[in-house]
């Protein structure tokens, strides 16, 4: 009891200084166990390999690095690769690689709020290959809002879109969800890596851009309906708009003339990860330094473009390895046995197999109060240790929380972006909630429910 009462009181200040935004998630998930650790080994005890009491502080030490180190074990490859891939996917976009496909699909989308619609998610879709929401904030809003504008388009319509494309889309091996996920479930005594997990949703990923096709039918049927009886209906006549105006140091960056190796040495690093065992990480590592070296030439120009993607690649990073450290506690002292055992004690047996379909279903909501890093290191642990207890599939668990939270992500204040996306867009955080979760937990429900119609959760 003295167990689980330790592992709630860390879970609570944890929630409470990550939501606050007091503390950095590297502060929170790596001093916070310490503390917790400690306190266990004073207050219950634990013997050394030999069976031996822990007395000396170099003995108490030496257990401690035990469990944080094995927790950071399982997560340094995902680190390596989440660096890897975010720096590589920059370089893409500062050399045009996106580009024509941007600019090509607003201009064939016409005046017609339908083709907009199906114009927003294609480019969405393009834009989250990268598996970073920002980067498909970056390009697909300020891309598309002046046309919706002009238009007088529902632009909480077009986040709705954004919602279900980049959630399905955000579950790829470089995407910090299913790399998250990967780990909690190794956590739990299931080995998997990010890049075994997704070719297993690949089909929901598919389902998911054809939910979000079908929506954006639905929005722009709607939205034409709604402007022909507000304005009449010459008024979406001969209406375009190409995107954004570029700056002159983003125009010296763009590489035109390398477009097509871009695309194949991008084709040539997805294509490994799926046909050959060659690690996720190991392929981006070695793609990025083949896309430096030919669209940058020079030491200068190469690091500029490094460091100017590092920072978000190394913070995510840090972030990754203090929570293999917040991991390796929460298991190994016997926190989330603990927590579990509550839950076991609490729910209805019929119910206890079920519950990562459940709360995927309901991750939308969840996911409003629950950051990714809370979901995934502290939700998923404990979740994953009930349904393991009653005979149930800890990998299944996993995908199902990781299907249905993906599509809330872009609605929960819990996740920065979100702020970006309703900044790019003008509108508040209110509206955008209150519009998009009927629809992300309708998404969410159906494709968990074919998830496990195929087997997959």
């Amino acid at each position: 009891m003295v167990v689980a009462i330790v592992a709630i009181i860390m879970l609570g200040i944890m929630m409470y200084v990550l939501l606050k935004n007091k503390v950095s998630p590297v502060v929170a998930f790596s001093i916070l166990p310490l503390i917790a650790g400690l306190a266990l080994i004073f207050l219950v005890g634990y013997s050394g390999p030999k069976g031996e009491v822990l007395t000396t502080g170099q003995q108490i030490g030496q257990l401690f690095y035990k469990w944080a180190a094995g927790g950071v074990k399982t997560t340094m490859s995902n680190a390596v690769l989440f660096i890897f891939s975010i720096i590589y996917f920059g370089l893409m976009s500062d050399a045009g690689m996106f580009d024509p496909i941007v600019k090509g699909l607003t201009k064939i989308s016409g005046s017609s709020p339908v083709k907009v619609y199906i114009t927003t998610t294609l480019i969405a879709f393009v834009s989250q290959l990268d598996g970073a929401t920002a980067t498909t904030y970056l390009i697909t809003i300020p891309a598309m809002l002046p046309l919706y504008k002009k238009m007088k388009l529902n632009v909480l319509s077009m986040l709705t879109l954004m919602c279900v494309i980049t959630g399905s889309w955000n579950m790829t091996p470089w995407g910090g969800t299913i790399i998250r996920t990967a780990t909690s479930v190794t956590n739990l005594g299931m080995p998997t890596t990010p890049q075994a997990l997704w070719l297993k949703i690949l089909p929901i990923e598919i389902l998911g851009s054809i939910i979000g096709i079908a929506l954006a039918v639905f929005f722009g049927m709607k939205d034409k309906r709604r402007i022909d009886k507000e304005y009449g209906p010459n008024f979406l006549k001969d209406m375009q708009v190409t995107g954004p105006e570029l700056t002159e140091e983003e125009s010296a960056l763009k590489r035109p003339n390398l477009l097509i190796f871009n695309l194949l040495l991008t084709a040539v690093i997805i294509g490994s990860m799926i046909v050959t065992k060659i690690p996720a990480y190991l392929a981006f590592m070695l793609g990025t330094a083949v896309a430096v070296a030919v669209n940058y030439k020079g030491t200068k120009e190469q690091s500029e473009r490094i460091e100017a993607h590092a920072p978000t690649a190394v913070g995510t990073a840090a972030t990754f390895l203090c929570a293999g450290v917040f991991l390796g506690v929460f298991k190994d002292s016997g926190m989330t046995l603990a927590i579990a055992n509550i839950i076991l004690g609490l729910l209805p047996k019929a119910l206890l197999v079920y519950t990562g379909r459940i709360v995927g279903c309901l991750g939308p909501i969840v996911g409003l109060v629950f950051s990714p890093d809370l979901y995934y290191y502290s939700l998923l642990p404990v979740l994953g240790e009930v349904v393991k207890a009653v005979g149930g599939n800890v990998e299944k668990c996993g995908l199902a929380m990781l299907i249905g939270e993906n599509i809330g992500v872009p609605i929960s204040p819990c996740v920065p972006t979100t702020f970006l996306e309703i900044g790019l867009a003008g509108v508040t955080l209110k509206d955008h909630i209150l519009y998009s979760a009927k629809y992300c937990v309708g998404v969410s429900c159906i494709l968990i429910l074919v998830a496990v119609i195929l087997g997959v959760a």
